[in-house]
């Protein structure tokens, strides 16, 4: 990577899931208007490219012509799900900084008891690629390290890039643009953002109701409405971009469901929206952190909680920790909660300081002041992780380059040789060299 040289800036490439969101969205946001590098966003979705160029965002479709002829250009990675991780070999001398997307009760990778086979590859393939993981504090740097069987000293404790979005956007007006309706007329608004429960061809814990818009059975959808109409609530309806089209919906005045597409044709993620809610309602989500960091209250439903522990596992197998005991098993507690902090009591959430640390905002000018100085990569602090894995690869892949190159060169010249060939014995060329027999006979005759 070229370090010293200031007349060429660095390529910075991000990448999340969905297009143009969470940490990777949160940090660009911070950095484009900060340090003059070149900034391109991978993306996956093709109408996020039409929607970014009409905002003149720089992005490129993945897996394209135009996608492989830049990663080798790249200079440093930041993703939210390890999304290019397959790609570093083609920029070998990279840095891969790997911002996450959540932080949660939920283990993943080797913190899980039933890891898959696939999950086991692809965990242990990260592990070797990424340079760099971001977490928000110590504590996460000890859960990360376990989630990916890596080194903590790879694992900074600086920051979480999405809080800034989260606290700073301007969420109802957001959310407004979005619904097209203005939401201020409601009193209050409620989100309901449940966590990744089927898509992606994963099974559906048996308990999980999906045939009413919560996961309860002592209640109707048409109480729920009821309830909101006379209170003039809204509630909002966002499940995980993965599994948002295989529950029933309702939609009404006092309903609303948001897809991810109404996000993206907005040039939104859930993040732009998120601070709009007065309360969220969740499972076992990241966002239910998230949202706590505005100090605004979470409540859970865990309806399936024994058997999301069997399947799945929880962080510390403690959800009371997370949680606080802020979680409810039916409609009616749900409701009791609800108009418990609505009526004025104070949320307060006693784990935010062990869970965020002294973290004010996104922690985008630490995370910056790690890996850049005066528009270049920070030597003093960047270095490329040397995996011996990884360097098997990369000289594997150097070698499959050399003999490419080789059999090319070998190609060039049986070419020519053939070419050779056929001149020598085309009939043009035997002539001119009968003519050169003459011409060197009448020379000698005359000497």
């Amino acid at each position: 990577m070229n370090f010293g040289n200031n007349m060429k800036k660095l390529n910075i490439t991000f990448c999340s899931f969905p297009d143009y969101a969470g940490n990777a969205k949160a940090l660009y946001d911070y950095m484009k208007d900060r340090y003059d590098f070149n900034y391109t966003w991978i993306v996956i979705d093709e109408k996020s490219v039409e929607v970014l160029k009409k905002e003149n965002v720089n992005c490129i479709l993945i897996g394209t012509e135009e996608f492989e002829k830049y990663i080798p250009k790249n200079d440093i990675f930041f993703t939210t799900h390890a999304n290019l991780a397959g790609d570093k070999l083609k920029a070998k001398k990279s840095i891969y900084v790997e911002l996450w997307h959540g932080i949660g009760v939920k283990p993943v990778g080797f913190l899980s008891e039933k890891i898959s086979e696939n999950d086991d590859k692809w965990y242990n393939y990260v592990r070797e690629v990424i340079d760099y993981i971001i977490v928000p504090t110590k504590l996460w740097q000890s859960v990360f390290s376990a989630m990916f069987n890596i080194n903590p000293t790879r694992i900074l404790p600086i920051g979480i890039p999405m809080f800034d979005e989260i606290k700073n956007a301007d969420g109802k007006n957001n959310l407004s643009k979005v619904l097209k309706t203005d939401v201020s007329k409601y009193n209050k608004i409620i989100m309901y953002m449940p966590t990744f429960k089927k898509g992606c061809g994963r099974e559906l814990e048996s308990k999980y109701n999906e045939n009413n818009v919560l996961n309860f059975y002592d209640y109707s959808d048409d109480k729920l409405v009821k309830y909101l109409q006379d209170n003039n609530y809204l509630l909002i309806v966002k499940r995980h971009p993965s599994d948002e089209c295989i529950y029933s919906t309702i939609e009404n005045d006092y309903i609303k469901n948001i897809y991810n597409d109404m996000l993206i044709e907005n040039g939104f993620n859930i993040n732009s929206i998120l601070n709009a809610g007065d309360l969220l309602i969740t499972d076992y989500s990241s966002l239910g952190l998230e949202f706590s960091f505005l100090d605004r209250p979470t409540i859970y439903v865990a309806t399936d909680l024994e058997e999301y522990k069997n399947n799945r596992g929880i962080i510390f197998d403690d959800y009371d920790f997370w949680t606080e005991g802020n979680y409810c098993f039916s409609y009616s507690e749900l409701i009791d909660k609800i108009n418990y902090y609505f009526a004025g009591n104070k949320y307060e959430y006693n784990n935010k300081n062990l869970i965020y640390g002294s973290l004010k905002d996104g922690g985008c000018e630490q995370i910056c002041n790690y890996f850049f100085l005066d528009n270049n990569i920070n030597k003093n602090n960047v270095k490329q992780y040397k995996s011996i894995k990884f360097e098997q690869e990369k000289i594997i892949d150097e070698l499959e380059e050399m003999v490419h190159e080789q059999k090319s060169t070998i190609k060039k010249l049986m070419e020519s040789d053939i070419e050779l060939n056929r001149i020598i014995n085309s009939k043009g060329y035997k002539y001119m060299v009968k003519l050169r027999k003459i011409k060197n006979k009448i020379t000698f005759n005359r000497k």
